[in-house]
């Protein structure tokens, strides 16, 4: 016992020394050498000042402060991990060799050697050398090179005579190579297409990373059927925000022309709590997209917006400035298109009689502009009291509204500086009654709210005032219960209007304490209007029926992968749909994912479509995944847009291959038609486009 007693002791003893040389150190057993070392074996842990060294067996000298280990050497540290079977260390600044060593960066890179240097925790040399950022199970490609130099302070790392391989065969020799470690300026990898409008292309990437807060990327794009287009696009984040700006443009060997296209994003918050957007989406012509956006939703854009905004609340109302620069790119001039320069917007919202009484005063005065057309200033001023009431615990809700509305024109060139103006009277009630059904075991919840809606509009005819930014919405379940049909402030409907909407879900709740989840959802409904009078016949004649279509809706989930939705509107007396679409969603994250859509509108309606839609994700297996995508337009028996491909993931590199066809908007049944290529290696980039 006093043996034992004695070997604890001086274990003790010897921690405390190593603890006093700044090193925590605990072993199954802990001796001295002849010099006075410390020999430390079994189980040996080494703590320092921001890591820990675990070994079989270490050997600590305190007076050179020299850290010898071997048999099963791991450093863990923030950052890096560092597997070796020998080592020799310094205490003092964590410097040292390591024989047959590994070292794994925090991003996932890996560095091999038979001998590395560590210059200090995050700075690092080798000779004869491999690296990679795959997994070491799933090594598919690797860097070799006779030099490197890794420094994470910099976030750099620097090799000499590289041979880059794939399945250990080299592929290509570079005799520098420079791999950033974390954002860094430098070359990006190239990527390249070909299509039948743009020809063979390619382009490489220029990324300029030089402060934290911004970074660029200026890319030449070479297409042979184009000529040299140049992009560049600038990122910068700031205590106020965010910017994000993209210029592109060529000197088009088909056109002869200078194109180009800017695009822009401006998000900023403000002293006192104000808000700052900008947007810019702006092409030098109409066919700008056709040519050359790549990606097919872009490609089919026929109206571009740029804008920008300045908003501030407060407690009881609101204000905002904006101005709106609008592309309509289905017309062969821009001229005729409305511009928003300025918009004066506010509202004001007053409680009375301890918040029974709720007053409204919003206004908005607009400025529009146009080089061919009416244009000029528009004043629209809505004073109006709202009475909310419920039953107590909310199973009836009404709300009642009161108003009016007087809307101003000063019009560019009007004779005699002639002020045009409109008066209306506004009323509603909206009445709403809950009923609600729970099971006995409160996993069901089944509720039905039938909803009844009064509108009443005095409007006087309108056909003689401009028309800035109004249209007549068609019916439909979002504006079903709307007191006026019309977008924009330039038209208000006359009308006297009963509306009823029937809505019901049923829910189900697996367990007690699990989310409820809908399974069905379903609404119908349908309006009469007692007067039927038009305010302007050119945007929507008189009704000839007070009743409107029946409007119907209805979404299934019969299962978490499955989703089923259709919906339509249905007139009794001719007899046929209006408009209908149903879609089938059926997906499984791991799996696959399927959506089929339809929609058609009859010409008795509005203008005819007839679509079907289909995109598809399928998982043959874990890595290798099906992609597609389809429009066909029944109508022009023609196909809009069509897509097919392969999508191959790796933990360290994928690849795509995708084929398409896409239909060009404003030509005679022309279409491109192409391929994308991508190959993408983790922490190097990506080749393709």
């Amino acid at each position: 016992m006093l043996k034992a007693w004695f070997t604890s002791a001086l274990i003790c003893l010897m921690a405390t020394s190593a603890a006093a040389a700044g090193i925590d150190l605990a072993a199954d057993t802990i001796t001295r050498d002849a010099s006075g070392a410390i020999v430390a074996e079994g189980n040996v842990t080494v703590k320092r000042e921001g890591e820990d060294l675990i070994a079989d067996k270490i050997r600590y000298d305190a007076n050179k402060q020299q850290v010898e280990a071997s048999g099963n050497i791991t450093i863990e540290s923030e950052n890096a991990t560092i597997h070796a079977t020998t080592a020799r260390m310094l205490t003092s600044d964590k410097s040292g060799e390591l024989e047959n060593a590994e070292v794994t960066l925090k991003q996932g890179e890996r560095l091999s050697a038979e001998r590395i240097v560590r210059h200090s925790q995050t700075s690092y040399s080798a000779e004869r050398a491999t690296f990679t950022t795959c997994p070491e199970d799933e090594e598919t490609w690797k860097v070799r090179a006779e030099k490197v130099h890794i420094d994470q302070d910099e976030g750099l790392l620097t090799a000499e005579h590289t041979t880059f391989r794939i399945a250990d065969i080299p592929l290509f020799y570079t005799p520098y190579w420079q791999h950033p470690l974390r954002r860094r300026s430098g070359v990006l990898i190239p990527y390249f297409g070909t299509s039948r409008t743009r020809g063979t292309e390619w382009a490489l990437p220029l990324y300029l990373a030089p402060a934290d807060n911004w970074d660029a990327t200026l890319t030449p794009h070479y297409m042979t059927a184009r000529g040299m287009m140049g992009k560049a696009e600038v990122r910068h984040v700031s205590s106020a925000g965010t910017e994000k700006i993209q210029v592109e443009g060529l000197k088009d060997k088909v056109t002869s022309t200078q194109r180009s296209h800017l695009r822009g994003d401006i998000q900023w918050t403000l002293p006192y709590d104000m808000q700052f957007s900008a947007s810019a989406d702006h092409v030098s012509d109409r066919f700008y997209l056709t040519d050359f956006a790549v990606d097919a939703a872009n490609v089919s854009s026929t109206y571009l917006q740029s804008a920008a905004r300045l908003s501030q609340q407060f407690e009881r109302g609101d204000w905002a400035l904006s101005a709106r620069h609008q592309q309509n790119l289905a017309l062969p001039s821009n001229a005729s298109t409305l511009q928003i320069l300025p918009r004066l917007e506010s509202g004001i919202r007053l409680p009375v009689a301890s918040d029974k009484i709720i007053f409204h005063l919003d206004q908005e005065s607009t400025r529009f502009a146009r080089k061919v057309g009416v244009d000029g200033w528009r004043v629209d001023v809505n004073p109006y009291i709202e009475i909310p009431w419920q039953l107590s615990g909310g199973g009836i809700q009404s709300t009642l509204q009161l108003g009016g509305r007087h809307t101003r024109y000063w019009l560019r060139d009007l004779p005699g500086k002639q002020i045009l103006k409109r008066n209306t009277f506004e009323a509603s009630l909206d009445n709403r009654i809950n009923f609600e059904r729970i099971s006995s075991d409160r996993k069901w919840r089944h509720s039905i709210t039938p909803i009844l809606r009064y509108d009443h509009t005095t409007a006087p005819d309108q056909s003689n005032l401009p028309n800035f930014d109004s249209s007549f919405g068609q019916l439909s379940m979002s504006n079903l219960l709307n007191g006026n049909r019309f977008t924009g402030r330039d038209r208000i409907e006359r009308l006297s209007r009963i509306s009823l909407m029937l809505e019901t879900e049923l829910q189900h709740k697996g367990s007690e304490d699990g989310a409820a989840k809908s399974l069905l959802q379903a609404s119908v409904g349908a309006a009469y209007d007692l007067k039927r009078e038009s305010v302007d016949p050119l945007l929507l004649p008189a009704a000839t029926r007070p009743f409107s279509n029946l409007l119907g809706n209805i979404t299934l989930r019969p299962m978490d992968e499955v989703t089923i939705n259709a919906n339509g509107q249905y007139d009794p007396v001719g007899n046929f749909w209006s408009t209908a679409s149903s879609s089938i969603s059926v997906s499984d994250p791991s799996s696959y994912s399927l959506t089929v859509g339809w929609q058609r509108t009859d010409a008795r309606y509005a203008p005819a479509a007839d679509l079907i839609s289909a995109n598809a994700s399928i998982h043959v297996t874990s890595r290798w995944e099906l992609i597609g995508h389809l429009q066909y337009d029944r109508l022009l028996r023609l196909t809009q847009q069509a897509s097919g491909g392969l999508h191959y993931t790796h933990p360290c590199w994928d690849v795509s291959l995708e084929g398409y066809r896409t239909n060009l908007n404003g030509t005679a049944g022309n279409s491109d038609i192409g391929f994308r290529f991508l190959i993408g290696f983790k922490g190097l980039g990506s080749v393709g486009s």
